[in-house]
């Protein structure tokens, strides 16, 4: 259990992972004890919970709302449960941040296909002071078009989440509201004044080779680098890396597409990172999960453990060094794919956060998909931790 705070008119914070079956005694004593740690009452909780809770939900969200007194709960089924420097794979539980937010409108919306029903009102209210956006999808409704749609609609928000785990059954997955289970693609918790959102995107990968000017392009398909066959290109970055490399390297070179022309050194962080999907010896292309543009920069990236520990300690070191004051809370949404199987130990994302900023009551899980703004626009990741620090602001 964590706890952050000042005065009772302060941003505070508090969070816990409860491990176990559903116990009504249990959910209530970590209720009464957020709400006492809140100074009577909650802004809003995110929890995340196991998919073998489904049946216990609405108990535990209910429970929530009167113990904790607390209007607002959302959250997402977790294949796994970050608390503050721990990950909990695979185990049964739930985890919770709870908000006191004295000076900040919190609102929900539940957002089906965009453009439906739902959309108008929160299109309006986004033309307000907006700190940030906070996204928990359902990976059966939300994808790329979605989020293309998110942006096109709700501009350049930053936002940031992921989208719900832990099981290989659609119909076991769910996101939800304090009104139960949500049949909507998206839930978007909305933030006016009192608290900042600062938000990271740590996608794992570091450059290789050269940066390339994409010089031939239709859709997904990239015909020339720099006037040079795509496929040769590749091979080239490939052939870049010391020989004890190459081995690991294999089906994890991702393609980086630059987010600004306007850099002069690109490195890690100024590129959105994609699959490679297919390559054509034949007529030299590569197949890309985007569609990149003629005259945008590209560059080859590898994603393996070393590059993504260094990634997301930078970022965090950075983050530390640009704020003004030491966030009270944070979110993290971490890709199933990373932890343990990356990197061969357990809590490290969580960790790190830990590591840079201290005791600072966290939550989070591992997603399906995580959700993170690179440049001006949000997009579907994978591989990636996503997270959130909660400044004062």
């Amino acid at each position: 259990m964590d706890l952050a705070t000042d005065e009772a008119t302060s941003n505070i914070a508090y969070s816990e992972i409860v491990r176990g079956a559903f116990s009504e005694a249990e959910v209530q004593a970590v209720a009464e004890r957020a709400r006492q740690r809140l100074g009577g009452k909650a802004s809003i909780a995110f929890v995340f919970a196991s998919c073998d809770l489904r049946q216990d939900l609405t108990d535990i969200i209910e429970i929530i709302q009167i113990h904790a007194h607390c209007p607002h709960v959302v959250g997402a089924s977790a294949g796994g449960l970050i608390g503050v420097g721990r990950e909990e794979e695979n185990i049964t539980g739930f985890t919770i941040l709870a908000l006191y937010l004295p000076n900040t409108q919190v609102t929900t919306y539940e957002l089906p296909s965009a453009g439906d029903e739902g959309w108008g009102t929160a299109r309006q209210w986004n033309q307000g002071d907006i700190t940030s956006w906070i996204l928990l999808g359902n990976p059966i409704m939300m994808g790329e078009q979605w989020m293309s749609e998110w942006n096109t609609l709700m501009g350049n928000s930053p936002t940031y989440g992921g989208l719900a785990s832990g099981s290989q059954r659609p119909e076991d997955l769910f996101i939800f509201t304090e009104n139960g289970f949500s049949d909507a693609a998206s839930i978007a918790i909305g933030f006016q004044g009192g608290v900042k959102l600062h938000g990271l995107v740590s996608q794992g990968c570091r450059p290789i080779g050269e940066p390339l000017t994409i010089t031939k392009a239709d859709d997904q398909l990239i015909y020339q680098l720099a006037s040079v066959n795509a496929y040769d290109q590749l091979q080239a970055a490939f052939n870049s890396l010391p020989e004890d490399e190459r081995e690991k390297a294999q089906g994890n070179i991702l393609v980086g597409l630059a987010m600004t022309e306007y850099v002069e050194d690109f490195s890690t962080g100024d590129f959105l990172v994609r699959s490679i999907i297919g390559g054509d010896p034949a007529n030299g292309s590569i197949a890309v999960g985007a569609s990149p543009r003629v005259g945008q920069t590209l560059q080859f990236q590898l994603r393996d453990r070393e590059a993504a520990d260094d990634e997301l300690r930078e970022m965090l070191l950075q983050a530390q060094a640009s704020l003004s004051s030491s966030p009270f809370a944070s979110l993290l949404f971490t890709c199933g794919g990373r932890g343990q199987r990356l990197f061969g130990k357990p809590h490290h994302d969580a960790a790190l956060f830990k590591e840079t900023f201290g005791f600072m009551p966290t939550a989070g899980f591992f997603c399906n998909g995580e959700i993170g703004t690179v440049g001006e626009k949000a997009y579907l990741h994978g591989f990636t931790a996503s997270g959130v620090l909660l400044v004062d602001a």
